[in-house]
């Protein structure tokens, strides 16, 4: 049975949160970015809701909470007037800041330094608009400075300049953003008390400010007023800043620190200072690390989380106050999806949208109602981020939806662990996929599924047996693996048994099984790690079925490669193709699904075009006949997306309508019928469809409000509505 591989990239800002910590990155969905979710300044802790609010609780003498008082609260408070917001991020001392879904930015609190960047030094306990910044994607908020991340990958930062951690070879303070001098391609940034650090494209670091005791990770003890670079350190994939150390956390799931140790806080089981990065003794299958003032915090793959360094608060959450040079568990946290730390406090956020916290707790920072510190976990009080449906992908008899969140959640068949909750157990209802954190894209395969996470990583879990899982062995798994070398990506597509990636230069890597040439690089010979597509260039997105895969350039040509015994690369013939070959006569294309032995596109002006087998009428021109190169969709306009299943093909409209065609056996055309049909026919029931999905014989969408709907085949559970009886109209999938 083949499916839809086209990968579901989040186009509009604001829909998918990640938990990162105070200092740490925060960035703008929409550009294969993560955004933040929490994060835990010195003695004040803020969250981003899902609908753009933000809440924040804890200390308040500046202001940092943004309601409008310096009044302390123990309990989350809105912050005022902060609409659209995408990321946020708390300082170590006592200011807040917040991405917009525009680009532009706001904070609110201390501005002693200008760590505002609104041209004053007045302090606000409401945000003000920072001054000039425009094309954000990033922010992270320092002791008193902040900084952010453009689309270009450039970066600039204001406030406090006195060991240069402002990045633009001067110790003179700024009011208003200035540029980092010489940082291009970065894709992350963290700032603490006096430096700063940027995770760039190709997996280095560049670190810049105070230096005296290591933090910039060079080798020498001198402060930079310019990035340089950090010695060492490649494939790294999260970053962040501490007090006065670092630490990244690399592709493979291990983790490097460096900087100050007197605490343990580099977690190497020394307490002796390192000015190259050393590694975290223990720490395997990482997923996302914070640093706070003299300790660190990482969230492991499995749910869980580690701490280390200074402990007299019970900030590394196991139940002592007995400092640890070494990770040490969490203790009775599960389903963690990311990790904050503040001073003396740690907080987590989890799968289900709520957070708990733990450590010091005098200014009320663990957001429990209380003013008592904690050795453990507790929970913040009437809190929720939010887990609602961003994203979507149909497989063969599973699906998969990515998370307001940024963690994901699959149902339906499991035979091979592609739910990912480690177990071959079915489930008709979504199950948490385990150690997923900072998701932005999400694809499904017949018997394997993957997410793209920010920063450009890949990771995928279920069948195997081909290599479609990326990570060099044959073996399933039912617990996420990461891709090897893969760390530059932006889109994301998951075949039959193979799987492709775009990265951020344009180019492709396909992995997986290549029996008609599906991996384009010229051989018919399976690879179980990446292989770059040959020839492929100015790539933007992608889409791969069970034989054959397609890609759409930045100009909106199309091109595709692999089976084409009915005519499904485009070209006007059916001969297979291990490289890529151009679809005839496809202009201004800005999505591309395929499956079966067809292929849909979408065109600027909203209308769709497909081509490839036509037995039931899958390519939506009226008639049962394949067609080699492209043919009109009847009657579809203003198309936003699409989507291809086994023999069937939908399309979400601009205004939220949905429409079916092709094979309807099942009800997957959900018009409440079992009647094929080879025009498109409209999807009963809903009006706000946002992104959509088709799988082997089933459909599903996400809707405006976060919710998700399928419909079709369940033998499987692959519905997710806690039955497995078939639906011809849409249900609601259960907890999404």
């Amino acid at each position: 049975m083949r499916r839809i591989g086209l990968a579901f990239l989040l186009i509009a800002a604001g829909l998918v949160w990640e938990a990162v910590p105070a200092g740490a990155v925060a960035q703008r969905a929409g550009s294969g970015a993560v955004t933040s979710a929490i994060s835990a300044g010195i003695k004040h802790t803020c969250a981003l809701l899902s609908n753009g609010t933000a809440k924040c609780w804890g200390g308040n003498s500046q202001g940092e909470l943004g309601n409008g008082t310096t009044t302390d609260s123990s309990t989350p408070v809105l912050v005022s007037g902060l609409t659209n917001a995408v990321a946020i991020a708390a300082d170590a001392y006592a200011h807040s800041c917040a991405l917009l879904s525009s680009g532009s930015a706001k904070c609110w609190g201390n501005n002693g330094s200008g760590e505002l960047g609104n041209g004053t030094k007045n302090s606000s306990s409401t945000p003000v608009v920072v001054f000039g910044l425009t094309n954000a994607v990033a922010i992270t908020a320092g002791g008193a400075h902040s900084c952010a991340v453009l689309a270009d990958g450039t970066a600039k930062c204001w406030g406090d300049n006195n060991f240069g951690q402002l990045g633009n070879g001067t110790r003179t303070g700024s009011a208003h953003p200035v540029v980092v001098s010489g940082l291009t391609n970065a894709v992350a940034i963290t700032t603490q008390a006096d430096h700063s650090c940027a995770l760039l494209a190709d997996g280095t670091a560049r670190c810049w400010g105070a230096n005296n005791d290591g933090q910039l990770g060079n080798g020498t003890r001198t402060s930079a007023s310019t990035p340089v670079m950090v010695s060492g350190l490649t494939n790294a994939v999260t970053i962040t800043a501490g007090g006065a150390h670092s630490c990244a956390v690399l592709a493979d799931g291990t983790a490097r620190c460096w900087g100050f140790n007197n605490f343990g806080q580099l977690g190497n089981g020394t307490m002796d200072d390192a000015s190259t990065p050393v590694v975290v003794s223990g720490l395997t299958n990482a997923v996302t690390i914070t640093g706070g003032t003299y300790h660190s915090c990482a969230s492991v793959a499995n749910g869980t989380a580690r701490c280390w360094g200074v402990n007299t608060d019970g900030e590394l959450g196991n139940g002592t106050v007995t400092s640890a040079s070494t990770p040490v568990v969490v203790s009775g946290l599960s389903n963690a999806v990311a990790v904050t730390v503040g001073l003396d406090d740690s907080c987590a956020l989890l799968a289900s949208g709520s957070a708990e916290c733990w450590g010091w707790n005098e200014f009320g920072q663990l957001g429990n109602g209380t003013t008592n510190s904690s050795s453990t976990p507790v929970a913040v009080s009437g809190l929720s981020v939010g887990s609602r449906g961003v994203a979507i992908s149909a497989g063969g008899q599973h699906s998969c939806a990515l998370l307001a969140n940024a963690a994901a959640k699959c149902w339906g068949a499991n035979g091979n662990g592609q739910l990912g909750n480690g177990t071959l157990v079915d489930s008709s209802t979504p199950v948490v996929v385990k150690g997923i954190a900072s998701a932005v894209a999400i694809a499904t395969g017949d018997q394997h599924s993957c997410v793209l996470q920010a920063y450009g990583i890949a990771r995928c879990w279920g069948a195997n047996g081909r290599g479609q899982l990326g990570n060099g062995t044959l073996t399933d798994s039912s617990t996420q693996v990461v891709v090897s070398g893969l760390v530059t990506a932006v889109a994301i597509t998951a075949g039959g048994d193979h799987t492709c990636a775009v990265s951020a230069n344009g180019t492709a890597k396909c992995w997986g099984a290549n029996a008609s040439g599906q991996l384009g690089n010229g051989t018919l010979t399976d690879s179980s790690t990446p292989v770059v597509v040959s020839g492929l260039t100015n790539a933007v997105a992608i889409a791969a079925d069970g034989d054959h895969t397609c890609a759409v350039s930045a100009n909106g040509t199309a091109k595709c490669w692999g089976a084409n015994a009915s005519g499904q690369l485009g070209n006007g013939t059916l001969t297979d193709s291990a490289t890529p070959v151009v679809v005839s006569g496809l202009t201004n294309a800005v999505a591309i699904a395929a499956d079966g032995d067809h292929t849909c596109a979408v065109s600027a002006n909203g209308t769709a075009k497909c081509w490839g087998a036509n037995a039931s009428g899958q390519l939506g021109n009226g008639t049962l006949t394949d067609s080699a190169t492209p043919v009109v969709v009847s009657g579809l306009t203003n198309a936003a997306g699409i989507a291809g299943g086994s023999v069937h093909s939908c399309a979400v409209l601009a205004n939220g309508i949905a429409k079916c065609w092709g094979a309807n056996a099942s009800g997957q055309l959900g018009n409440g019928t079992l009647t094929d049909s080879s025009t498109p026919v409209v999807v009963s029931g809903f009006v706000t469809a946002v992104p959509i999905a088709a799988g082997g014989d089933h459909s599903c969408a996400v809707l405006a409000n976060g919710f998700a709907e399928c419909w079709g085949n369940n033998a499987n559970g692959q519905l997710g509505n806690g039955t497995t009886t078939d639906a011809h109209t849409p249900v609601v999938v259960t907890g999404i």
